[in-house]
């Protein structure tokens, strides 16, 4: 049976990331992508704009301090630090500019009250502490709906409050996902694609990793799966992942998160400059348009949370409808005829990632400490929900990754430099 130093499981940002550290270690290597391409999470495609689209994370989040956003300077990839106003659409109408400083001002102070209370050590619902109406109320639900992919009662106030937040949110013109794959362009031989890992036994000395394409034994194992999918029991641990394990993944699911994008002809969008509209769609919920995004032919959709997960699962075609929808809203319903193309991301839909990203359940944010946390002195855990202060971040799930294979190194008795 093959042997090397290190299985990675999971080819995302933090699985990439892993791959690099390992090997710069010296470590034997190789890395197993249930899904047909790498990249996980992080993926830029280009059709069918002709363009790149982030159809996964986009923004370099607390930019100053983001090891990626050095590495995009480093490779030559294009971000922008500003981004063209937001407004909001509320009864019918866009809300005045008083209003709209009205609403902003409430929904900061929701958010402070929210970090407050985590602060204070309140481990709680967010919406239990806060108290919004109207067109504030509706803002504050998308914004966490965005930032969780669940709803403010599914929040935890003190999980929100130990994510480090600079309010540095720089989108990257050339693609996140492209920008992932560009610096681990030298370990994308070692990703064996479509082949999902479905049992991991230890052994004396290690681990024999069982995939759908053979087996293979090695010293550490480095699990960089989305908590959901490992949740759902895809893999086969012998012997059983330990409770605390178990209850670690199952208190921090993924929320959901989801873009709708719609590329219209030229003239439809030739004299509106770049913004950004919140649109109420029902139910209290809101989707947000990013209206010609760098210049681009290009309404871009948000959408986050349970109304994410219901219209994901009516299928790509209601997507397209609610997006459209809330087009029309601002633009008319002429703006219906220049759609020419269209497209979605389904992250719930993706059998082994499952969502958006961790957020953890009210009174079981401690939760989060373990899912990093090595079972045994072999086992390693990496991804964006381990990251104790950058969790749901791309920059997140690269940190976690270069640290778990700095441990595995340790364990094949090859120290760290």
């Amino acid at each position: 049976m093959v042997h090397v130093d290190v299985v990675i499981v999971g080819a995302g940002a933090a699985g990439l990331s892993a791959a690099l550290r390992a090997t710069e270690l010296g470590l034997e290597t190789v890395v197993f992508e249930a899904a047909s391409r790498p990249g996980g999470r992080a993926y830029t495609r280009y059709e069918p704009f002709g363009f790149a689209w982030d159809a996964g994370c986009h923004w370099l989040h607390s930019a100053s301090e983001n090891l990626l956003r050095e590495a995009a300077d480093r490779e030559g990839f294009s971000y922008t630090k500003t981004r063209g106003p937001g407004y909001t659409w509320f009864d019918g109408a866009l809300l005045s500019p008083e209003a709209e400083v009205n609403v902003d001002n409430d929904v900061e102070a929701a958010y402070r009250a929210m970090f407050a209370a985590g602060r204070a050590g309140q481990d709680v619902p967010a919406s239990t502490v806060v108290k919004l109406a109207g067109a504030a109320e509706a803002t504050f639900r998308w914004a966490i709906n965005a930032e969780w992919g669940a709803d403010p009662s599914a929040v935890s106030t003190l999980d929100a409050s130990r994510y480090r937040d600079l309010e540095e949110n720089w989108p990257v013109i050339d693609g996140y996902g492209a920008l992932v794959l560009q610096l681990a362009q030298s370990v994308l031989p070692l990703v064996q694609l479509s082949t999902p890992v479905t049992r991991i036994k230890e052994v004396l000395g290690g681990y024999q990793v069982t995939t759908t394409q053979g087996e293979i034994e090695a010293d550490a194992v480095i699990i960089t799966a989305s908590t959901s999918a490992l949740a759902a029991g895809l893999i086969d641990f012998d012997p059983v992942l330990p409770a605390w394990k178990l209850e670690a993944l199952h208190a921090v699911p993924l929320g959901y998160a989801n873009k709708i994008a719609l590329q219209l002809r030229e003239d439809a969008l030739a004299d509106i400059p770049e913004h950004s509209v919140g649109v109420p769609v029902g139910g209290g919920d809101m989707i947000n348009l990013r209206f010609r995004p760098y210049g681009r032919n290009l309404v871009d959709g948000y959408v986050g949370g349970p109304l994410c997960s219901e219209v994901e699962l009516a299928g790509e075609a209601a997507m397209v409808s609610l997006g459209t929808e809330a087009m029309t809203t601002i633009l008319g319903s002429q703006a219906r005829d220049a759609i020419i193309a269209t497209a979605v991301s389904r992250w719930q839909s993706e059998r082994y990632i499952r969502g958006g990203y961790g957020a953890a359940l009210p009174g079981l944010a401690d939760k989060r400490a373990d899912l990093g946390r090595p079972v045994g002195e072999r086992l390693f855990f990496a991804g964006e929900a381990t990251s104790p202060e950058y969790f749901s971040t791309c920059h997140g799930a690269w940190l976690t990754g270069a640290s778990a294979a700095e441990q595995a190194a340790s364990v094949v008795g090859i120290a760290a430099r």
